[in-house]
């Protein structure tokens, strides 16, 4: 049942184009990024994982808005588990987006893009960072659906989420002590490029301040997907 309904998730959102939008942009962008070499490693993942972010959000908001909302009401009754209804939505998300992250590693390792050869432990550590931003910016992106706003301002409020999250205000306003505390409530996509922008080309070890991250980043998306899944069978029932 899991499955098919994945398939079926995944099949529906390709059926619909809606992911043309944010492919090509990030096509796009990844024509641009590689343009040049050689390319710094972990300035490079510094710019690709904040990209995927919005990549991820972007398709997490036209996947969750792809499916017509007759045709949702009757998936969820076939489904008769609500719960297996969203997350499943949300797995394909994951699913479709993992081409996208592997391949944004895979391109400059296979064309020798990079300053310095990258080891097989560092290309570990960069598709591990792209699959954490990636689910947190689907965790982000599901919000912004046309359940909980309308056509114009799910786009409205996505673009300012993005702003928010992305702009380091905790750094631009840092001596307003609500602001920096405030900004430990957002994905920590700040936290993970200030960390990489102090590396330069050296070998990637896995330290505390990594391991930070990822447990942060894990917490922060699950508690962020329980939160969709709890907020829309209550929408469901009103």
């Amino acid at each position: 049942m899991v499955f098919s309904l994945i398939r079926y998730n995944i099949s529906y959102y390709m059926k619909s184009v809606k992911y043309l939008p944010p492919v090509i942009c990030f096509a796009a962008f990844l024509a641009i990024n590689y343009q040049a070499s050689p390319i710094g490693i972990w300035s490079n993942l510094h710019i690709t994982a904040i990209a995927i972010f919005i990549f991820s959000s972007w398709v997490g908001m036209s996947f969750i808005n792809s499916e017509d909302k007759t045709q949702q009401y009757i998936t969820r009754l076939h489904v008769k588990n609500e719960t297996a209804y969203h997350l499943s939505k949300i797995v394909s998300i994951v699913i479709f987006l993992v081409p996208f992250y592997v391949g944004t590693i895979l391109m400059p390792v296979l064309y020798g893009s990079f300053v310095r050869r990258i080891h097989f432990g560092e290309i570990l550590i960069y598709i591990a960072v792209h699959f954490l931003v990636s689910l947190l910016g689907v965790s982000v992106g599901i919000f912004f659906n046309l359940d909980l706003f309308s056509t114009e301002m799910a786009v409205l409020a996505y673009l300012l989420a993005m702003i928010v999250i992305l702009v380091p205000f905790n750094i631009i306003l840092s001596d307003n002590f609500v602001v920096v505390y405030a900004y430990y409530l957002l994905p920590p996509i700040n936290f993970l490029a200030e960390r990489l922008h102090y590396l330069g080309d050296e070998v990637f070890l896995v330290d505390a301040n990594f391991l930070v991250f990822v447990v942060y980043a894990l917490g922060y998306a699950s508690v962020m997907i329980v939160l969709y899944n709890a907020v829309m069978q209550r929408r469901n029932k009103e």
